[in-house]
Parts: structure tokens; C-alpha cells; sequence
């Protein structure tokens, strides 16, 4: 204890001390991730080819040691519009390209939900043990917890054969839901939209990670199903999102 304060009270003095974020802004932050990942991918290449097209020239004095900052600086600040970067994206012939930009996105919600599962756990009971929980309730907490101070709801649904696999359901997935996609949309429209899924597919293994779970031991996969009307809330967007999770593991102690 810190001069005889309760638990309670020193994380409501922590509570207080975090900034605080507006949800517009964190919407709109989420949205970005997408077309952020695929424009640090394509800077990536171009400053590979750059460097590739000064070592095949062989003109490494320092002259073109300082142009090539120039270059460098360039690439900084170009880019394309969000909405041309996804469309970059989804019509890529270039598989190794495409992978590499899911693990981009899928790395940055691992990390999210490696940070924010802790800081929940010490919100709701700073001497919980999860090792100790049955794999159940650490995918309720997910369900949950996790998603509502993410998303601002829970998940709409949670099914297992309780033998380590999962179905998690949200029939609103808050990023995606104003996209203007018909029940009827074509492949190349769902394609443009299923990297907005793989932030929280890392989201939920990094959030295993921190409870015990190795992320090489975790399946996760995410997928759009069909909803029935009674399902959800009248959206733009008119699938729903099941995310398909499988443990291959015991916990594993910290």
C-alpha cells in the first residue's frame, strides 16, 4: 500500500492521471490503420529500389550520400488518399506484399491487446489470476470487457464445443459498419474490406498472449456471414463478422 490508500483509490488516482481520448477521433484512428499499413509498405519499396538503384550505379560518394536523404525525405511525405491506398491494396497481384500488410495490421492490434488487457485486468481486480480461469471466462472477458471499451458494445454472440474452440459473433463491427456494402456485394468488395478484420484478430491473440496463451498455440480467422435482419441494427454495411478461434494450449504459467 502507498500511505495506507486502498487499492481502489490508487487506481482511481491512476484512472484520472490517463489522458483522455475522444471516441470520434478513435474511430476515425481505427480507420486509419488499413491504409496506413499498405502506405508503410509501399514507402518501404520505394526506398528499397532507391538504395538497390544507387548500389547498382555504384555512385556512393557523398553527394549522392546526400541526395539520397533528399530522397528519403520525399518518400516521407508522399502518399496516396486513404481510399486509394485500400483499393492499392485489394487489387495487389502481389500475395507476399498483401501477407505482409495483414501482419502489419494484425502486429498493431496484438500489441493494443496485449497493453489493454492488463490495464482492464487491474481496472477490474488487480489480483486476478487467469491461469486459473477456466478458457471460458477468458474468452468472456474478450467478449466483453474487450470489446466493449474498444468498440463501445460487446460481442453479439460467443459459441464453443468447449474443447478449445470459439465463435465469436458481432453483427456490427463498429469500424466497418458505415461502409456501403449490399448483401449482394461482389468479391472484390468484401476482398477491399476484410483487412479492417485482422486488427482485432490481433486484438484477441495479443490479448491471449498476456493470459498465457502463446500466439503460435492460437487460430484466429475472421470471416463475413450472412445476418438476419432481427441480428443487428439497420447499417450501411450488411454482413456480420465471426471470428473463428481455436487454443491448441494449457496456459502457460508467467
Amino acid at each position: 500500500m502507498n500511505g495506507g490508500m486502498s487499492e481502489q483509490q490508487q487506481f482511481q488516482l491512476f484512472e484520472e492521471s490517463l489522458r483522455k481520448i475522444n471516441m470520434l477521433v478513435f474511430d476515425m484512428l481505427l480507420k486509419e490503420i488499413v491504409p496506413l499499413s499498405m502506405s508503410i509498405e509501399e514507402n518501404k519499396e520505394r526506398m528499397v529500389d532507391a538504395v538497390n538503384s544507387k548500389l547498382d550505379s555504384l555512385k556512393l560518394d557523398q553527394s549522392d550520400s546526400a541526395e539520397g536523404t533528399a530522397e528519403q525525405q520525399q518518400f516521407k511525405i508522399q502518399g496516396a488518399p486513404s481510399h486509394k491506398l485500400i483499393q492499392q491494396l485489394g487489387d495487389t497481384k502481389d500475395e507476399d506484399k498483401y501477407n505482409r500488410v495483414l501482419d502489419r495490421i494484425r502486429n498493431i492490434g496484438f500489441q493494443v491487446g496485449s497493453k489493454l488487457s492488463e490495464l482492464l485486468i487491474f481496472t477490474n481486480n488487480p489480483s486476478l489470476q487467469f491461469k486459473d480461469m477456466d478458457l471460458l471466462l477468458v474468452m468472456k472477458f474478450i467478449c466483453r470487457d474487450v470489446w466493449k471499451q474498444l468498440y463501445g458494445k460487446q460481442i453479439d454472440n460467443l459459441k464453443t464445443n468447449h474443447r478449445g474452440t470459439f465463435y465469436l459473433t458481432d453483427n456490427d463491427y463498429q469500424p466497418i459498419k458505415e461502409f456501403a456494402l449490399e448483401e449482394t456485394a461482389s468479391k472484390r468488395e468484401l476482398k477491399l474490406t476484410e483487412p479492417f478484420l485482422e486488427f482485432p484478430v490481433g486484438i484477441i491473440k495479443g490479448v491471449l498472449s498476456s493470459l498465457g496463451y502463446p500466439p503460435e498455440q492460437v487460430l484466429c480467422l475472421a470471416t463475413f456471414v450472412d445476418r438476419q435482419k432481427k441480428d443487428g441494427p439497420e447499417t450501411s454495411f450488411a454482413k456480420g463478422t465471426s471470428f473463428h478461434v481455436q487454443i491448441t494450449s494449457n496456459p502457460t504459467s508467467s
